[in-house]
């Protein structure tokens, strides 16, 4: 009776575990293998791949142009950025990298041409749609590195991939204080900041060439070529002739230099040579000076009949009690050449290297260019070109533009007052920059 129980028991557990491997495989390979399919069909890596295979391998330029909605302009039209990307992508292997989307949830890929970056699409979760990821977004790389700056001494000649840059490209001018201090028509040490906007597949092509015609070497800093002036260094003449004006000013301060001595040095008709006489002295009686610490720096150059330099000394008086005084001189010294020579014109304790800068900024109304100003430095405020403003709708201000195509982002960075004057706030920096008229609903 017992045995026949337990027999019973194995037939009915051999009947269940039976029925659990018919279900399982009827799931497997009837209901559960469509699904799984697709399931696994429908995933991001899938996905990107057929994005990639029908865009860029081989590549869909033209479409590419759609997608990611440029217009004419820096791409050019359709078919000539068509041309260039199969040009600049010849010979090279296109993959795709995956990169962060933030915290959006989509999924971003990075289209490479060898090492260069050149593309990006976004993948989208679909939600209820079978196809969970679709193709969202397509923008082009090339514009994020495409802007090449160079920095060269103004009168000097720039090209980039061997085309000049005109005057257009010219977006911030660089002078120092020193213009202050020269005559009329004469110029200090100034720069220009040149930008144009070239293919970032490619290393561009700068070469900058001084007003000899002769190639200046160049350095890359922080996204930036320069190119500079060979530094100048004085000669005997002049070395003696800015230490003796320093030399003299100083002792002329503490009663132990002449007019006589003094005019060797200055020239007797300028203003600085009568302010130096009608000052008042440092001290009346001392028993004895020494001048050590002497340096020269900042020499400059303008023409063959003027320069200035910097001088620094330290003077060491000593009283009549025998206690000691030490006097510092640090200014700069403007020579010109008279018929007695060299003699200093001026002198000033101002840094007169000092850059003063003006920027380019460029005010657009969508497509229509209303105007350009040039923003110097040591101006506080500005006023753009009047915006027509559309019926029904304000102004907002001047934004900067981010993106392109269909994904374009308004940043407002400047709101003219009543009076349509910008004020610029402490410690603002102004950058070369495109601003667009932004309006809002009343």
């Amino acid at each position: 009776m017992k045995t026949r129980k337990i027999s019973l028991f194995y037939k009915v557990l051999l009947g269940i575990v039976l029925t659990l491997v018919a279900g399982f495989c009827y799931l497997r390979f009837g209901v559960l293998r469509p699904w799984l399919a697709r399931f696994e069909a429908a995933q991001p890596r899938h996905a990107s791949q057929e994005v990639f295979a029908e865009l860029f391998a081989p590549a869909d330029w033209g479409r590419v142009y759609d997608l990611a909605g440029l217009e004419e302009g820096f791409y050019g039209d359709r078919e000539g950025f068509a041309r260039s990307m199969e040009e600049l992508t010849a010979g090279r292997e296109m993959t795709l990298v995956e990169t962060s989307a933030g915290l959006s949830g989509n999924r971003r890929y990075i289209v490479k041409a060898g090492s260069d970056s050149v593309a990006a699409f976004t993948l989208a979760d679909g939600g209820e749609d079978e196809a969970l990821w679709k193709l969202d977004r397509v923008e082009l790389l090339l514009g994020q590195a495409g802007t090449v700056s160079v920095r060269a001494p103004e009168g000097w000649s720039v090209l980039v991939n061997g085309a000049v840059l005109g005057e257009e490209c010219r977006v911030q001018t660089v002078e120092t204080a020193a213009e202050r201090y020269l005559p009329e028509g004469v110029h200090g040490r100034r720069g220009v900041l040149w930008q144009t906007r070239t293919s970032a597949i490619r290393q561009a092509e700068v070469t900058v060439l001084d007003r000899e015609g002769q190639t200046a070497s160049l350095r890359y800093e922080e996204g930036c070529f320069t190119a500079e002036e060979p530094s100048e260094e004085p000669g005997e003449v002049e070395r003696a002739a800015l230490l003796g004006a320093a030399e003299s000013y100083a002792r002329y301060m503490i009663r132990e230099a002449s007019d006589h001595q003094l005019r060797r040095y200055f020239d007797s008709e300028s203003q600085i040579y009568r302010t130096i006489r009608s000052s008042e002295i440092w001290i009346n009686s001392t028993a004895g000076h020494s001048i050590e610490n002497e340096s020269v720096s900042q020499f400059r150059r303008y023409g063959d009949d003027l320069f200035s330099a910097r001088v620094g000394m330290d003077m060491n008086v000593r009283r009549k009690n025998g206690t000691l005084k030490g006097y510092r001189v640090d200014s700069t010294f403007f020579f010109h050449r008279t018929a007695e020579g060299w003699r200093a014109y001026e002198m000033t304790n101002v840094d007169v290297q000092r850059e003063i800068t003006r920027t380019r900024l460029v005010f657009m109304d969508g497509q229509e260019e209303l105007g350009r100003l040039f923003v110097s430095s040591e101006e506080r405020s500005f006023t753009p070109p009047a915006a027509a403003v559309p019926e029904g709708r304000r102004f907002a201000g001047w934004a900067v533009r981010d993106g392109s195509g269909n994904s374009v982002t308004m940043t407002v960075r400047f709101r003219p007052g009543e009076d349509g004057t910008v004020s610029l706030p402490a410690g603002c920096v102004l950058e070369p920059m495109t601003l667009y008229a932004v309006f809002e609903a009343e």
